[in-house]
């Protein structure tokens, strides 16, 4: 059976590879009571038109200089000011959308199901350009340059001319039978593109031509069932320096340095999320749910946080001196990022965050599947006993 692409979340693989009828999900740990040292302030929250609703997909917000850019799978595009979230415009595409929005102050670009690129113009909000692509666009686009650099659903990469969305290169590699479904967007630094492949392998390739610079392997799949081999590297992997952290499905958390395409460390790992970095420690959730700070030079674990378990959480955020995760029914849960403990806790709205809050300087946002966004800042407080959540 060849399939490409298979819609599986991690629930449904723990369900999968259970025996027997019985339902052997592991139920959401409760939340339990703090002492809060700090509040997470509301400054502004707006209901968009970009409901995801129960749709597994990683739509994500695009951060401008002075406004934010959403999309919903249903094809609707808002734009809103970032000082108070007054909505700017709205754009209406005749396209279901699975990807999450990229681009830059001038020409935004999303993905769809069908497998089309569309590139809008951030001045007019008309569109530029739309070009067909091989499959179904799951990741954010990025631009180098005059390069828009994409991957699709069938494991190809692409880059395509951003101002006419002629495709210049594409590069190929076969995918596993079953896949994890999602992708995550390629970094770009030092004049490369790096990114994790569905069969566990990380690679290295020029954005001009997408000639591979190295080709290496984080995870080696290994087992006899396709399950088992599932080593997807789904999440978003993170640059800092000269080193690029990446973390598999079942399989590998390392660091790696891309100048000369070599192994630093790595260590049994398994998540779909991806990697956040700061000076000293690389952070992630993994498919349980727990929270980790790992030494960002030799990998050892600095604190584990496992009070979120089995609750969905999203991949970890720098914030100031906090790590920020989204979970299943929409809370975020605010840890001090030097020990791990919860410092703060408020709730969005009951529908979930999927996508991992995004940071600019004092301001924290955070988007719902249902559609709600949020900006907020972090303040200081003197401890107190309660659940620190706030509804609004």
């Amino acid at each position: 059976m060849n399939l490409k692409q298979i819609l599986l979340l991690l629930t449904v693989v723990a369900t999968v590879s259970a025996c027997g009828d019985e339902d052997n999900t592991e139920p959401p740990a409760e939340l339990t009571n703090f002492k809060s040292t700090g509040y997470l302030s509301l400054e502004w929250s707006s209901s968009t038109d970009d409901s995801i609703g129960q749709q597994y997909l990683f739509i994500e917000p695009l951060l401008l200089k002075d406004r934010i850019v959403t999309a919903g799978h249903n094809g609707i595009i808002n734009v809103y000011r970032r000082k108070d979230g007054d909505e700017i415009a709205e754009i209406k595409l005749d396209a279901v959308l699975s990807g999450g929005v990229g681009g830059n102050e001038d020409v935004w670009l999303v993905g769809t199901r069908n497998g089309d690129l569309i590139a809008i113009s951030a001045s007019t909000h008309k569109v530029l350009w739309r070009v067909r692509v091989p499959s179904e666009v799951l990741a954010r686009p990025v631009v180098y340059r005059n390069t828009v650099l994409i991957r699709t659903a069938d494991g190809q990469i692409l880059g395509i001319d951003l101002k006419t969305g002629t495709i210049n290169w594409n590069y190929s590699k076969a995918i596993p039978a079953l896949t994890l479904r999602g992708n995550s967007s390629p970094v770009v630094a030092r004049n490369y593109i790096y990114t994790g492949l569905e069969n566990g392998r990380l690679i290295a390739m020029s954005p001009i031509d997408g000639e591979v610079a190295w080709d290496v392997a984080l995870t080696v799949p290994k087992g006899r069932s396709e399950i088992e081999r599932l080593v997807d590297i789904d999440g978003q992997s993170a640059l800092y320096g000269r080193n690029l952290y990446a973390v598999s499905y079942q399989g590998r958390i390392g660091a790696i340095d891309v100048t000369r395409g070599q192994y630093l460390w790595a260590r049994a790992f398994s998540s779909s999320t991806g990697v956040s970095v700061d000076n000293d420690a690389v952070y992630s959730s993994d498919d349980r749910g727990h929270v980790w700070a790992l030494d960002r030079n030799n990998g050892a674990t600095l604190w584990k946080q496992d009070k979120l378990q089995a609750r969905d959480v999203t991949r970890p955020v720098i914030f100031k001196d906090y790590v920020v995760v989204g979970d299943f029914e929409g809370y975020l849960h605010v840890m001090s990022k030097f020990d791990g403990r919860f410092v703060a806790r408020t709730q969005v709205d009951d529908e979930g965050i999927l996508v991992a809050p995004f940071v600019d300087g004092d301001r924290l946002y955070a988007m719902s599947r249902d559609g709600l966004l949020a900006a907020f800042t972090m303040h200081k407080s003197e401890p107190f006993d309660n659940d620190n959540t706030v509804d609004f």
